[in-house]
């Protein structure tokens, strides 16, 4: 089936897509919107909800792989998404709180980080405050201050932009993956998905990691995942903070009705499982640092961490200028997202280009930066490589409710999982870069540690840069659960 061809066309329906579509539109240029998810059903609407320009030690970091110049307009694209997204909610009356965000050193070992983020920062021109010895509700040896910053529901933000694109006349389309692009040199590309194909001059990549191999951002980026919870507390009064440890960092978000999300446990997605192991360590945070915490929600979410350390965005490169993209936020979307948008809605526009996106467009990667991307990219090769054993019926039968295993049978490399008692056996291959798979027992799926692609118990994608599926094989007689019901059940999909 073809479907008219908008001007633009926007895949996603994050902070970067519905942010792009309503600033297009306001230009009066033609938008259409595809997702996979609901509005509101991806990473952004897994997130906390801090809209902040504090992002842990991010200008530390830029400090020793990237030119001075290079940091100052990472701080200036923060501060314009940062007040798109204040004067948005305003004007749309969507619900916030102000809040000071405080960056602490959780043990002695990470006073040396603050005290150097500190001083990066304030080179930046990030008027953050420093300070010895602050009152907090954890442990903290020192701790950074950046007062007025913002936090709201996401979803609720998400919704006001996704009305906001309709009532310029956006068109968003829910439940529709992009499966490919065919770029053409002249007249529309194609967007094809799996329901038929969508024509359009220009196409917005807003899927958290470009679904087109094009540029190699999978090896560029590291995806990793963030385990959450969500509870009450009986004081509402705490501020938005990162604590910094040894063993990592943790955020907490506490809302004015007591409600709070706490998160952390970051590891590289489809590694050092199994799953629960990083939520055990945040439900144990919260319940230690958080007097009276009822916790009544766990889950996770994933981004990506760019090697050179700040975010790409623009032109997708062999995409004859027609596809734009944006990836690499580590953890800080919707100032840095809000941002990206910001500059591809200029450069789609034909506008002038923002100072700072003309310097961080020009940058180059350092030796430090490539030295830590090479060396996670080998890393990632190495987990193509694994030597799963054939088990026995026996050992099938053993599987657990909420168990997933990687092992060989006459296919090759087989996933098997039992979920609700369905048991289902796929593909064990990732069918984006062939990475071995590897399963998360808090969402029930099937993650790629080469790309960062998660696929469902069935195989469907979930997220990530995989366009297609896992291949299904029949489910086997002698596992001992309820297989699931085909059509034909010996058919393999």
């Amino acid at each position: 089936m073809a479907h008219p061809g908008p001007t633009v066309l926007v895949v996603g329906a994050g902070i970067v897509g519905l942010v792009t579509a309503v600033q297009l539109a306001e230009r009066g240029i033609p938008v259409t919107v595809l997702t996979a998810e609901p509005v509101g059903g991806g990473s952004t609407g897994r997130s906390a909800g801090i809209v902040s320009q504090l992002h842990g030690t991010a200008y530390r970091r830029m400090q020793g792989e990237t030119a001075a110049k290079n940091a100052a307009a990472y701080r200036r694209a923060n501060a314009d998404g940062f007040a798109f997204l204040e004067r948005f909610v305003q004007e749309r009356s969507v619900p916030f709180e102000r809040r000071d965000a405080y960056l602490v050193a959780g043990d002695p070992a990470a006073t040396r980080r603050i005290d150097d983020e500190h001083l990066a920062a304030r080179r930046a021109g990030l008027a953050v405050e420093k300070l010895r010895r602050p009152d907090l509700p954890v442990p903290a040896h020192g701790a950074l201050r950046l007062p007025g910053q913002l936090l709201l529901d996401p979803r609720a933000l998400l919704d006001a932009l996704a009305a906001q694109a309709r009532g310029l006349g956006v068109a968003i389309h829910e439940g529709e993956r992009v499966i490919d692009v065919d770029v053409r040199p002249t007249g529309s590309s194609r967007v094809i998905t799996a329901g038929g194909e969508w024509a359009a001059d220009s196409v917005v990549l807003a899927t958290g990691t470009p679904i087109l191999d094009r540029g190699l951002y999978a090896f560029k980026t590291q995806s990793y995942r963030i385990l959450a919870v969500h509870g009450t507390v009986p004081d509402p009064s705490a501020p938005i903070l990162t604590s910094l440890t040894a063993s990592g960092s943790t955020t907490v978000a506490t809302a004015a009705d007591g409600g709070v999300t706490v998160q952390g446990g970051a590891h590289p997605t489809g590694v050092d499982q199994p799953e629960s192991r990083h939520l055990a360590v945040v439900e144990r945070f919260a319940a230690t640092h958080l007097p009276g915490f009822t916790q009544d929600a766990a889950w996770s979410g994933q981004d990506y961490r760019p090697f050179n350390p700040i975010a790409f965005a623009g032109l997708l490169p062999l995409s004859l200028g027609r596809v734009r993209f944006a990836t690499g936020f580590d953890g800080w979307g919707l100032t840095h997202g809000t941002a990206a948008a910001l500059r591809i809605v200029r450069e789609i526009a034909q506008e002038p280009k923002q100072d700072w996106a003309s310097t961080i467009g020009r940058r180059v990667t350092r030796p430090r930066s490539g030295r830590i991307g090479i060396s996670a990219d080998a890393a990632a090769a190495a987990r193509r490589v694994v030597t799963p054993l054939r088990i026995t019926a026996t050992d099938r039968r053993l599987l657990a409710e909420g168990q997933g295993i990687v092992h060989r049978t006459d296919r090759g490399i087989t996933a098997t999982s039992r979920v609700d008692g369905v048991v289902r056996s796929v593909s064990g291959v990732c069918t984006r870069l062939g990475g071995a798979l590897a399963w998360n027992d808090v969402e029930h799926s099937w993650d790629c540690p080469v790309c960062g692609s998660r696929f469902a118990p069935d195989g469907a994608v979930l997220e990530g840069g995989a366009r297609g599926g896992l291949a299904r094989f029949a489910d086997p007689a002698d596992w001992g659960g309820a297989p699931e019901r085909h059509a034909d059940p010996g058919a393999v999909h």
